[in-house]
């Protein structure tokens, strides 16, 4: 069914665009919320009367996004990951913590599916990424990856802990069997 978006919706369209969606997401989401209306004759003629001012706002997002792209070159964001020797992580930094840091060292809110690492990150060290900020505006931010302070461990010293940790369950696991085993049955008295 053709809409016309009366905001800006996520993963959908923009103010002002002319989509194509599903029957129920119009009816159960984007009308209720008043996000968009059925792109009728009607409103396609009020949509062109508005038309200027639709894209006096979408200028000014745009003039904000752009700014703030500046203010970000300048800046950093830190991402605390767990490594092995030599700077290796235990895994790799997902978009999703990047996204995290970024919204509490920077108050910047972005997607973490508008975050674009072009190669997986799996060592300690600087990188530069890509981010959609609006539209077509995108940043390139600078990433930092160091390791979580004191957590430098070689693998013998993670197998190490592993192995007590599993020594200590099946050790709790004995002690709740013998427990068990120790009290009385209903039957006997």
């Amino acid at each position: 069914m053709k809409v016309i978006l009366l905001a800006d919706v996520p993963r959908v369209g923009h103010e002002g665009d002319v989509m194509d969606v599903a029957n129920g997401y119009l009816r159960n989401y984007l009308e209720p919320r008043g996000l968009a209306i059925r792109a009728g004759k009607g409103a396609l003629r009020d949509l062109e009367n508005r038309r200027k001012a639709i894209e006096g706002r979408d200028e000014q997002k745009r003039q904000r996004a752009q700014h703030l792209v500046d203010e970000l070159r300048q800046k950093r964001i830190v991402v605390e990951a767990p490594t092995g020797e030599g700077g290796r992580l235990h895994g790799t930094v997902t978009t999703s913590q990047i996204a995290e840091a970024a919204e509490e060292q920077l108050a910047l809110v972005i997607d973490r599916r508008d975050i674009d690492i072009p190669d997986p990150i799996r060592q300690t060290g600087d990188y530069l990424i890509t981010a959609q900020v609006y539209k077509d505006v995108e940043a390139q931010l600078p990433v930092r990856v160091v390791p979580i302070e004191g957590e430098e461990r070689t693998p013998e010293e993670i197998l190490e802990e592993v192995a007590e940790e599993y020594a200590d369950a099946e050790e709790a696991a004995a002690e709740a069997a013998d427990e068990a085993a120790d009290e009385p049955g209903d039957d006997e008295e």
